[in-house]
């Protein structure tokens, strides 16, 4: 435990200085949000109740998938791995130091996204906080998971980038946080269940806004556990 927390410290001061990290946990995301947001609230009117929700999924999941791949394998090439086995912290410390790294700095961006939404452009506060934070919670442990997995399967950096662009561009596209699921063929909903993201969606707009929806949120909220 105590390899733990000082192998988290490390990594959230090595995030500090890498304008990467920063660039695709912070400021794409929140760039995103100033841009879209407005853009969705003005357009589409009845985006405004699951705004927060919406941009948060984009962000974790741009975060998680983008970022953290190709920061574990830049560690394994760096022969940092093996550099932190040599001075006694196990691997696993260092991978779940990332992930917890990672963990921190979106829980942030989203957590901004929560606060300042309703001020900025007019989205509505959650029916249920409660539920909104425990779907966040799920979805970032869901994603980080798959980002983690994303990196320690890919042998070099392009090919963690070429994966983490197969799972975050159908996220992006095929989850419901740009458009209405529905409106989408069946087959592309077919292949859409399959990402934490469209769960995440489903279970964000019954828990904790209340709305209507076809599918059942709590079931939603449980596979999104489960993927991950």
């Amino acid at each position: 435990m105590k390899a733990f927390w000082q192998q988290l410290i490390i990594q959230l001061r090595m995030d500090l200085r890498d304008k990467s990290i920063l660039l695709v946990f912070y400021l794409v995301p929140l760039g995103f949000y100033a841009v879209v947001g407005s853009v969705f609230s003005a357009v589409n009117p009845e985006i405004k109740p699951v705004l927060a929700a919406t941009m948060a999924i984009f962000s974790i999941t741009m975060g998680a998938i983008i970022g953290l791949p190709p920061a574990l394998v830049k560690l394994r090439e760096a022969g940092s791995l093996r550099a932190y086995q040599a001075s006694g912290i196990p691997s696993i410390a260092v991978l779940i130091s990332l992930g917890a790294s990672a963990f921190i700095h979106l829980s942030i961006v989203a957590l901004i996204i929560f606060a300042s939404a309703p001020s900025l452009f007019g989205a509505e506060m959650p029916q249920n906080i409660s539920g909104y934070l425990v779907t966040l919670a799920a979805l970032l442990l869901c994603s980080v998971a798959v980002g983690l997995l994303v990196g320690a399967t890919a042998k070099n950096q392009p090919t963690a980038m070429m994966l983490s662009q197969a799972i975050f561009l159908p996220s992006l596209m095929l989850s419901g946080i740009m458009f209405p699921a529905n409106l989408l063929p069946s087959l592309l909903q077919y292949l859409g269940s399959v990402l934490p993201a469209t769960h995440s969606m489903r279970a964000f707009r019954g828990l904790a806004y209340g709305l209507v929806a076809e599918y059942s949120a709590p079931l939603a909220l449980l596979t999104v556990i489960g993927i991950g």
